[in-house]
């Protein structure tokens, strides 16, 4: 009896749902959108008034989550943005000859303790190699994703973003929540790192 990837991905996504938080499906195996691109877009359906970026199509309907994971082993992603969160994505090094080199988590407790405060008690998932914490949004003006700008391999992920999921498998690798505790509010550290003029 073989392994049915789609029955652990359904339930991944539906769980995400049910916390709030909007789902696209991502290639199998995979972290890209499995949604199609602008230029192979339709115009019919949800884009029949024009183009719906990945981000736009994003639900936490149960009945379009069940007609697409219940047909294919698709990854699941979670919308950042229009799920409210923040997601700091702190990864290993890419290279084998930067074992020596820092990685994300290292370069995030660097921050911490320059901020003066304590590694973040949140939601955690293991990813492969690095871990995401997830926070939630503060009210104001919408947070872009950021790519080294806090530190070397500390990214983050808001809005035009999106993140792998919990029950995601990428090369062989399941992203797991490590760290189970309630989604914190994103720091005013943070938030002050991430407005601030480069």
């Amino acid at each position: 009896m073989t392994h049915d990837p789609r029955s652990a991905l359904l339930p991944a996504a539906l769980q995400a749902a049910a916390r709030g938080w909007s789902v696209i499906p991502l290639r199998p195996g995979g972290k890209m959108p499995a949604l199609h691109g602008e230029d192979a877009c339709p115009r019919a359906g949800e884009c029949a008034e024009g183009h719906l970026k990945p981000e736009q199509r994003a639900t936490t309907d149960p009945t379009r989550i069940h007609a697409a994971w219940g047909a294919h082993p698709f990854n699941v992603g979670i919308a950042t943005g229009p799920s409210g969160l923040v997601v700091v994505d702190l990864d290993a090094p890419k290279t084998k000859g930067s074992s020596d080199a820092p990685g994300g988590a290292t370069n995030f407790a660097a921050l911490c303790e320059r901020a003066g405060v304590p590694w973040p008690t949140t939601y955690t998932v293991r990813t492969r190699g690095g871990q995401h914490l997830y926070f939630t949004a503060p009210p104001g003006p919408r947070l872009a994703n950021s790519a080294g700008s806090l530190a070397p391999l500390v990214d983050t992920r808001a809005w035009g973003g999106h993140v792998v999921a919990p029950g995601s498998i990428i090369d062989g690798a399941t992203y797991e929540v490590t760290h189970p505790a309630p989604v914190a509010s994103l720091p005013d550290w943070l938030l002050q790192h991430l407005t601030s003029p480069p």
